[in-house]
């Protein structure tokens, strides 16, 4: 077949998968078949599953388990090009990009190293630009791989919590991350159905209620696969608009972990209102899975339900029916029927029953107050507010529904020099980015270039740094939390400790060097490594606090003057050196 036929073929089949999710192709096993192999050589278990729910994101891809360890071989899935390798101090840390002719890009991050021309190539680059941390755009024909081949060894990189290989396939062009499972060379064994823990009705509007109350009713649920039921099997009754969560997770063959589930249904009466579905994602919109669970009890308690109440500003595309915004009023007293069904990529489901009976409303105000005090937030407008020496810029569509916003001015805390702001409360999710600004004009002079915003989510949590932009008199942050904010100065350096070496040692036959640097304050911005006067690469370990230089020939036989200055965000600065024989 040849590659205009291939590329026509697999797009067809998306079109049917994406456009058509309901269509029996998509409700069988994975159907799409285009060559690929697995990342690794061993039977793959996940820790991590495609579209699940992640703190502030959806998950892209699927987290395969490397047995606790770094340094598994990781393979290309098909021949391709390496289009892009990325190195950074968080996020997938170092990580290979391959396009393949068929129109899909895998992605390999959280790695250890490359596969030793591919390293060659980066280390060369990193030397020009003397930095870690690069994003490199390799030309077509620089670096091809073939199916098969060890591109990279996996690791521990990045925001990565532990030993593991993130991978993901895109669309190419548009970066659009798909579900891997869905691809016959890419399976695991999993003959598992989802788990369901507990139902949650939540009332709408102030006079809604819930077995007679005012507040949300949640409901432990019994039972496994499609005989899951209610505990004490209720009939659950409501007045007013009234709306549902489902806490649900996903288990497989040989792996403990809570994992994504691949979609969730809703039906009244046996007619499907609220649907979802983990075929595709958006970088663009993947946060607003915020406004998708009930983040506020996430908040509280890192657990996570999937409501059906969909808010105004809510853009996520994983909706595939949500009937009257995912809100249902009773207009009689019947009887209603409702069936939550779970499902895994593969089929095996997960389901509940339980009934709902509408019955009439009184409409009297739960709430004690009508009148809410603050500030009136429009999500669709943008807003500015100021309240002392506390200025707020917030663009349009920075939360996901209206509300009023509330301002407290707190007692200092120890090390600030202001006061500490509450703005409104962490409980609430914010989609954009905002502007913050603290007028600190009585701040002593001498420290005004070491001050800088700090944030903690809760009054008596750790204030760590926010930002320190500053046009005279202001202190200016971009931030995305609500919270507790305030001003606090660093005057201290950072910490550079020496681990395996010191002034004066001989480092004959040693195949590193490491340094601990550390800053309490407002954290370490940038670093530079020298030997004999010249730049070398150092590794950043951000999570270990940990530089590596890996000895090579920058290293000259004889005396050897390293040097290292650390800079915080404040501007202060230590520098170590030592004298090295080799």
């Amino acid at each position: 077949m040849t590659y205009l036929a291939r590329h026509s073929f697999f797009v067809l089949v998306l079109m049917g998968v994406f456009l058509f999710p309901g269509s029996p192709l998509r409700a069988q096993h994975p159907v799409l078949s285009d060559g690929f192999r697995p990342p690794v050589s061993f039977p793959l278990e996940l820790s991590g599953t495609f579209g699940e729910l992640r703190s502030g994101h959806l998950h892209s891809g699927i987290d395969i388990k490397t047995g606790g360890v770094q340094g598994k071989k990781v393979y290309a899935i098909a021949d391709g090009y390496i289009s892009r390798i990325s190195i950074t101090l968080g996020g997938y840390g170092k990580a290979l990009y391959i396009t393949h002719p068929n129109g899909f890009m895998s992605v390999y991050g959280h790695l250890e190293k490359f596969a030793p021309a591919i390293q060659r190539y980066v280390k060369k680059i990193q030397y020009e630009r003397e930095s870690y941390t690069v994003q490199i755009f390799p030309p077509k024909g620089k670096l091809p791989v073939k199916k098969g081949e060890v591109i990279a060894y996996s690791g521990n990189t990045g925001g990565s919590l532990g030993p593991h290989l993130h991978f993901e396939i895109r669309h190419a062009v548009t970066q659009h991350p798909v579900n891997p499972l869905q691809f016959k060379g890419i399976k695991i064994a999993d003959k598992l159905p989802p788990k369901i823990i507990r139902l949650s009705v939540y009332p709408v509007y102030p006079y809604s209620r819930i077995n007679g109350k005012c507040d949300t009713v949640r409901i432990l649920v019994l039972g496994h696969g499609t005989g899951c039921y209610l505990k004490n099997k209720p009939v659950i009754t409501v007045s007013g608009p009234v709306s549902f969560g489902l806490r649900t997770y996903d288990v497989m063959n040989g792996a403990p972990n809570k994992n994504g589930i691949y979609s969730l249904q809703l039906f009244e009466d046996g007619r499907l209102v609220f649907a979802l579905k983990a075929d595709s994602l958006s970088f663009a919109t993947t946060r607003y899975v915020n406004s998708l669970i009930d983040y506020s009890y996430y908040v509280r308690t890192g657990r996570r339900f999937i409501r059906t109440e969909r808010d105004t500003n809510n853009r996520l595309p994983l909706y595939r029916k949500d009937t009257r915004d995912g809100i249902f009023v009773f207009k009689d007293t019947l009887p209603h029927h409702f069936r939550y069904v779970v499902k895994d990529i593969y089929g095996n489901t997960a389901s509940v029953p339980f009934v709902v009976k509408g019955i009439p409303s009184k409409k009297k105000n739960c709430l004690k107050s009508k009148k809410e005090p603050g500030y009136f937030i429009r999500y669709d407008q943008p807003k500015r507010i100021s309240s002392g020496n506390l200025q707020l810029s917030f663009p349009k569509n920075c939360f996901y529904r209206s509300f009023y916003l509330h301002l407290k001015k707190l007692p200092p805390v120890k090390n600030a020099v202001s006061p500490v702001y509450k703005v409104h409360n962490r409980l609430v999710p914010v989609q954009k980015y905002f502007t913050l600004s603290v007028r600190d004009d009585s701040i002593p002079a001498k420290w005004k270039t070491k001050t800088y915003l700090a944030y903690a989510p809760g009054i008596k949590d750790e204030f760590y740094f926010a930002g320190n932009g500053r046009d005279g008199d202001v202190l200016t942050a971009r931030v995305r939390d609500l919270g507790y904010y305030t001003v606090l100065v660093d005057t201290v350096p950072p910490v550079i400790k020496p681990l395996n070496f010191k002034n004066g040692t001989k480092i004959t036959g040693r195949k590193t060097l490491q340094v601990e640097i550390k800053d309490e304050g407002s954290g370490i911005k940038k670093y530079a490594a020298t030997l004999n006067g010249h730049w070398i690469l150092m590794e950043y370990d951000v999570k270990n606090d940990r530089l590596t230089y890996f000895v090579d020939s920058h290293l000259k036989k004889g005396k050897n003057l390293f040097q290292l200055v650390v800079e915080d965000n404040s501007g202060n600065k230590s520098r170590y050196q030592a004298s090295l024989d080799r």
